[in-house]
């Protein structure tokens, strides 16, 4: 899995309706690509984006709707706790 970083919600909202869209998920249900969360670091460069999965295997494989270089890896030092690992 890639992240690609947006600066405001509205530009993570955008694209996951987009991407939603481009996977045949409904609007109207309640199953979802992703969950909107903000990098909660202070100490890290990217504090304050919100970094939107990008599936590059699977069932949900979307990497070909972004550019390959405005992706990124995933930072373990995003968060000051890690939402992707919490029970």
């Amino acid at each position: 899995m890639k992240f690609r970083l947006y600066s405001s919600t509205s530009g993570w909202n955008s694209r996951h309706a987009s991407i939603k869209e481009y996977l045949g998920i409904p609007a109207e249900t309640t199953t979802e690509y992703a969950t909107l969360n903000q990098i909660d670091n202070p100490e890290n460069a990217d504090y304050g984006k919100y970094p939107f999965p990008v599936k590059t295997t699977g069932r949900w494989k979307c990497d070909d709707q972004f550019p390959a270089s405005a992706l990124v890896d995933y930072d373990p030092t995003w968060y000051v706790s890690d939402p992707l690992n919490e029970d």
